[in-house]
């Protein structure tokens, strides 16, 4: 199994001849104005079009927040009749959107792309939208993607059901946001911290933490990440034994085992190629 991300949170998983894109955003988000919707601003660093991927057997979406369903760039790129996998209060939204073929589910539900297996687990979203984490295996190697989650007691759960978890990709931006029509603001960050997704991590016993869902967008006073981002990573990873797997855009991360030698015997290692 091969991990590529793209931009912000969008995460391309391969496998044999089959791909499958995670929370989709390849152009800058338009609607920002609008009431009750998160002013996350101009990008700060360029987005990787979603053309310059083939077209993939599938699109998961783990909530129906723009920058994690970009919408247009899906239709664009890749019609109509691409198959999306949306929490199932989101199907209207999807099918409303422009899209024909929209499946709906929820946590534990379960299905085959091809020779993957992917399953829809918890995620709790920090408005209350409906919101799903994936979990994707090859029968060798199983990934998690958590959107944008806030801290939950789940994470036990989600390793004992799903174990071993080889890369988990995490938000690790805790941002602060002011979100025009609501009554009162929230103080607390709308995702996971550089300590929580660390903690998370560990909960999952995870082989790597993949940070997503930090750098590209910073908009006070609307959104305000959270700083210092990769340092404090770095040093909780550290502290918590988890090891933090930085990937640029466009990057990959090939998860393959290596025997190596232990001084009595041979066990097997992960390692990145």
């Amino acid at each position: 199994m091969e991990l590529k991300k793209l931009s912000w949170a969008t995460v391309l998983v391969e496998s044999k001849e089959t791909s499958i894109l995670i929370d989709p955003l390849g152009a800058p988000i338009k609607g920002q104005d609008r009431p009750l919707a998160a002013r996350l601003g101009e990008p700060l660093e360029p987005l990787v079009s979603l053309g310059t991927i083939k077209r993939p057997n599938a699109v998961l979406i783990t909530h129906f927040h723009p920058d994690h369903f970009d919408v247009q760039s899906v239709l664009e790129c890749f019609g109509r009749d691409i198959p999306i996998y949306i929490p199932i209060e989101s199907v209207d939204y999807a099918q409303k959107c422009g899209f024909d073929n929209v499946t709906g589910v929820g946590p534990n539900d379960a299905f085959l792309i091809n020779d993957l297996k992917v399953s829809a687990s918890y995620s709790v979203d920090g408005y209350g939208s409906p919101q799903v984490s994936w979990v994707v295996s090859d029968g060798d190697y199983t990934m998690v993607h958590c959107g944008d989650t806030q801290w939950h007691g789940y994470w036990w759960r989600m390793e004992q059901q799903f174990g071993p978890i080889h890369a988990a990709c995490l938000p690790v931006n805790g941002p602060i946001l002011d979100v025009h029509g609501l009554k009162t603001q929230s103080s607390l960050p709308a995702c996971l911290t550089p300590e929580e997704a660390v903690e998370a991590a560990k909960l999952l016993n995870a082989i790597y933490l993949v940070p997503i869902h930090y750098g590209t967008f910073d908009h006070p006073p609307f959104y305000c990440e959270t700083e210092n981002v990769e340092e404090r990573l770095i040093e909780s990873g550290k502290v918590q034994g988890v090891t933090i797997k930085f990937l640029k855009p466009n990057e990959r991360l090939l998860l393959k085992e290596e025997v190596i030698e232990n001084g009595i015997g041979n066990e097997k290692k992960m390692r990145t190629l």
